[in-house]
């Protein structure tokens, strides 16, 4: 039985989270902040994550979710926009436009792929997000290029070939979220001068324990009192 329940609780994550995905993709600009708010969905386990948690972290960091938004509005949306009207439109080719709209994509893809977690688990302004969201690609060099190149992937099929992204919008967010998450980990244990293992411990220790050493009291949701 538990092992049905694990399954159906994959199943549901999998449907609220692909169509919620997808609405906003539609739609375009709710999807910087729900993208942001399923980062933080998937940065918690998944015995304790609660489909509100999306919502919480969009309400939390709503003002430099304007300025981000805005960012790969300028970013993503228009060079992807200008890449497909060429690619349809060959006669009316600018290949200066093409250019820098494929320069403006390398970088939205990079902010893509690190700002959300940077918003999720930092207090920055955008000036600090569009610094340390470079500073996050160095936390692990092979988890970077994983995962921007997931990211990039999907950009390119969106422009390309969108039919089977569909498929895509749980497994992407939820892989490039916990990779990463790990490199903010690994930033943050050398900044502190310690190891993964022990921030994540400490970190563990403050999720059950308040101030005094106590174990915090939780009601039947498993959220603290």
């Amino acid at each position: 039985m538990k092992g049905l329940r694990v399954v159906g609780d994959y199943a549901l994550e999998f449907l609220v989270i692909t169509l919620l995905v997808a609405l906003s993709a539609v739609t375009i600009l709710p999807f910087i902040p729900i993208l942001v708010g399923v980062t933080a969905f998937f940065g918690q386990d998944m015995g304790t994550r609660r489909f509100k948690d999306i919502f919480t972290a969009i309400g939390a960091n709503w003002k430099i979710l304007i300025f981000y938004t805005l960012f790969q509005l300028v970013m993503i949306v228009v060079p992807t926009l200008n890449i497909y009207f060429f690619n349809v439109h060959t006669e009316q080719m600018s290949y200066f436009v093409l250019a820098v709209s494929y320069v403006a994509l390398v970088v939205g893809v990079i902010y893509l792929t690190t700002a959300p977690t940077i918003i999720v688990n930092m207090k920055v302004s955008f000036f600090q997000l569009l610094r340390n969201g470079i500073m996050l690609v160095f936390g692990s060099w092979w988890r970077s290029i994983l995962s921007i190149g997931i990211v990039a992937g999907i950009v390119a099929m969106i422009i390309y070939y969108p039919y089977p992204i569909v498929l895509t919008l749980y497994a992407v967010p939820l892989i490039n979220a916990k990779l990463m998450k790990e490199n903010f980990y690994h930033l943050k244990a050398k900044a502190l001068g310690t190891t993964v293992y022990e921030l994540k411990k400490k970190l563990k220790e403050d999720d059950y324990l308040d101030e005094k050493g106590q174990i915090k009291p939780y009601d039947d949701n498993g959220e603290v009192k």
